[in-house]
């Protein structure tokens, strides 16, 4: 058919494993190509010199392995696009649902547990349960379909392949499900440990320095390695096993095909060997993804519990909170949800433009207090008024748009001056931000710093001391123009000239601002000396009144 035709150069264009485009000119070539990809398709070209017709054959052949080759890897991408898009929003719900859960929540979990669980876990259930069922469903189907067939065309063989294979699967199954799932919850355990360890270690280097001890961090650091790599070792040789059944199985069917005395033994056998030498792949990737499945199963409750329980967000914009009368806090008691009870019947005003200390024991409820008029804790009972207006958890985040939390530690992201103190927004105002630091008596020290606002603070804020972190909360509180500021024990791990430093910068702002108003906690009696009235937490009844 070819014999007439000189020597060509052809362009072979596969568009899928059974349909390919032959073009002798090129301009035609490309303009198919062109045309089928503005339809959003795919085209693979071979190009080939062709002399005779084997060679014909041989680009079709070509083309079409290329075709092939290429749905292949598409339909793998797909797979793993899916696979990944879980993963991310597994993970995304998960940070989101733990973070909604609450102050709480949050208190009584390990961030390193959680953070663990978001990330490794979520990942891990990914690749480690949904990609092992979907090669399982895919050979399964393969299985199926083989056996059928067989069992159809040579039912003897189809049933004794049958009988050698799937009671041994079901054995090993048997076997080992339980192991696999023990050895699993095992690992995720070590790893949580070993995630703990290296957090700890550098939090702690410099008492961990003084006392020597880095040698017992580093030891539980080895022990949690050296269970891991054992659990790791286990699970290849459980991986190994299906490898060696599949071979059992294909001597214990040719066994009972023998002894069936079938007469037409010779052609069963050869169809029996065929069949099983097809299986044996399918089978045992059933197998090695069952085991990966099993070890990983415990993903599957990790992630089922943090994606559970998703706090319904309102559609309904609660009204902006005023603040122009004060805050009231009518019979108001708590207790903890192990029972543990605080305070009862508590009650308090607090006038818009005050200055008010709380003072109380280690433990009579002083930072709770706080996370209650912050809406953080829901009372056991009694009520909160903003202006007679009851604080709930729906309408809290307009409250907070009102109010400036400085605590004792003061959170500080990794990022630069100026990010810090414009907290959550997109875009820091220069501006504002010189003029707060000015207002806290840091203008001149973010001056002399390298870079000036847009300087580093490091992890945690470890380039600051005390009480530049104290002075960069307020300022984070003034730049958000809050109305008023909650002070938790601020100033208590500071030495008495930074105090007072603080103290006097407090005093000055309230003054410069007489509409703001301040909620001190404190243990000193200095830290409370310039508030107009301090409520004590032990009597729960006002013991200082500046206008009294």
């Amino acid at each position: 058919m070819f014999q007439n035709i000189p020597q060509v150069k052809l362009g072979i264009i596969a568009v899928s494993r059974d349909c390919f485009v032959i073009s002798l000119s090129e301009r035609r070539r490309k303009a198919i190509v062109e045309s089928y990809a503005k339809k959003g398709g795919e085209l693979y070209e071979v190009m080939t010199t062709v002399e005779n017709e084997n060679d014909m054959l041989k680009a079709v052949d070509e083309a079409k392995n290329a075709g092939c080759n290429a749905l292949v890897v598409f339909l793998a991408r797909v797979q793993s696009r899916y696979q990944l898009e879980i993963y991310r929003e597994f993970s995304r719900r998960m940070f989101a649902n733990y973070y909604h859960r609450g102050l709480l929540f949050l208190k009584g979990k390990s961030s390193v547990r959680l953070g663990h669980e978001v990330n490794y876990v979520c990942y891990m259930f990914s690749s480690c349960v949904l990609a092992p069922v979907f090669r399982m469903a895919g050979e399964a189907v393969l299985v199926l379909l083989m056996v059928t067939a067989l069992v159809a065309w040579e039912p003897l063989a189809g049933f004794l392949l049958c009988a050698s294979f799937l009671p041994l699967a079901g054995l090993y199954v048997g076997l080992v499900r339980k192991r696999l799932r023990r050895y699993g919850m095992e690992e995720l355990e070590a790893r949580r440990k070993q995630s703990r360890t290296v957090v700890e270690a550098y939090r702690g280097y410099a008492e961990l320095e003084i006392a020597c001890a880095f040698h017992t961090s580093l030891a539980s650091f080895n022990q949690g390695l050296e269970f891991i790599v054992r659990n790791r070792l286990r699970m290849e040789v459980y991986q190994l096993f299906p490898s060696f059944l599949s071979e059992v199985a294909i001597v214990v069917g040719l066994a009972l095909l023998i002894g069936s005395g079938s007469g037409h033994l010779g052609l069963v056998s050869g169809v029996f060997a065929v069949a099983a030498f097809r299986l044996i792949p399918a089978v045992r990737s059933v197998l090695n993804s069952w085991v990966t499945l099993q070890n990983a199963s415990h993903t599957i409750t990790v992630v089922e519990k943090g994606i559970s329980n998703e706090p319904q967000q309102d559609g309904q914009s609660e009204a902006s909170f005023s603040f122009k009368q004060g805050i009231e806090l009518r019979n108001l008691s708590f207790a903890f949800p192990d029972g543990h009870v605080l305070f009862n019947d508590l009650n308090l005003n607090i006038h818009c433009g005050e200055r008010i200390g709380i003072r109380g024991a280690s433990g009579s409820g002083k930072s709770t207090l706080f996370n209650l008029m912050l809406g953080f804790f829901p009372p056991t009972s009694g009520r909160i008024l903003i202006d007679g207006r009851e604080l709930t958890s729906a309408n809290r985040n307009e409250w907070h748009k009102l109010v400036g939390y400085v605590p004792q530690e003061i959170f500080i992201i990794e990022g630069t001056l100026a990010d810090n103190i414009a907290l959550g927004q997109p875009q820091a105002d220069r501006t504002k931000v010189v003029q707060v630091l000015e207002q806290v008596q840091l203008r001149e020290w973010a001056d002399e710093l390298p870079q000036g606002l847009d300087t580093p603070l490091g992890e945690y804020g470890s380039r600051l001391s005390g009480g530049q972190k104290q002075r960069i909360g307020i300022a984070r509180a003034l730049y958000k123009e809050a109305e008023v500021l909650f002070f938790d024990e601020a100033t208590s791990a500071l030495d008495n000239k930074t105090e007072q430093g603080i103290n006097h910068a407090l005093e000055t702002l309230s003054l410069q601002h007489r509409e703001l108003t301040l909620i001190v906690i404190a243990h000193r009696g200095s830290s409370l000396a310039f508030c107009d009235r301090i409520f004590d937490l032990d009597v729960c009844d006002i013991v200082y009144n500046s206008k009294v």
